[in-house]
């Protein structure tokens, strides 16, 4: 069984099928191919037509949708099957509430537990976003926003808060984002933020890093929802 994809299956998003393991190889195919756009928010994935990309059988096709489900980037419609996580008004505006609640809290711990080595992780986050901004590369500065909020849970060292950002909120921010992050103004205002609010982190001011990433939070929320039109049931029109 081949696990290497032709041309014309790499040309249509979906990377190559390699190791550690076959059903995390597959997972990480499947992902790239959302994450890239291949796949719309909302688009039900078909088993037997992923199989038939990856030259893998159905069993690590279900076994990796499953891990996706738990990632938040897919979900699971009983009866119905596997889709894409979709996005409705109400889902934009819980998530970036939960996040206005969550993430300022999480700052002002990174802030308390901070040590050089954490200082120069964050510094080395907001390099890779200039970088990618500088690059023009919206599904880029999309992945390395999100991998920059990733680290300030985990420099929090809080386990059930970074437990609530990874099951709640990171896999459906990092389809969003694609979506909503794609004009020049909005890469260069994601560096401006990112760039203020490490300043502030590493000043160890508190009021202004609560007060910069509660700005940043309510700023990507307007985004968002300028972003997608939603049709009068709620469902998005992208």
């Amino acid at each position: 069984m081949s696990s290497v994809l032709n041309e014309t299956e790499s040309e249509r998003g979906l990377g190559p099928v390699t190791t550690p393991t076959l059903v995390e190889s597959v997972a990480e195919a499947i992902r790239g191919s959302i994450l890239a756009g291949r796949f719309a928010p909302g688009e039900r994935l078909v088993e037997a037509e992923l199989a038939r990309e990856l030259h893998v059988s159905r069993g690590p096709i279900r076994e990796a949708l499953a891990l996706l489900t738990q990632d938040g980037i897919v979900i699971n419609v009983p009866r119905r099957g596997k889709f894409v996580q979709g996005f409705t008004p109400r889902l934009i505006d819980e998530l970036y509430s939960l996040r206005r609640l969550l993430e300022p809290h999480a700052a002002v711990l990174v802030i308390a537990r901070l040590d050089a080595e954490g200082e120069r992780r964050l510094e080395d986050a907001v390099g890779k976003i200039v970088a990618a901004v500088a690059a023009g590369d919206a599904q880029l500065l999309a992945q390395r926003d999100v991998a920059f909020h990733d680290l300030l849970y985990e420099l929090a060292d809080h386990e059930l808060l970074q437990r609530a950002w990874l099951e709640n909120i990171a896999g459906k921010l990092r389809i969003l984002l694609n979506v909503t992050t794609a004009t020049l103004s909005a890469l260069a205002d994601a560096e401006r933020q990112h760039r203020n609010l490490l300043d502030s982190i590493l000043a160890r001011d508190e009021k202004t890093a609560r007060m910069r990433l509660e700005a940043h939070i309510d700023e990507a929320h307007e985004r968002a929802r300028r972003a997608l039109a939603f049709d009068t049931d709620g469902t998005p029109v992208l």
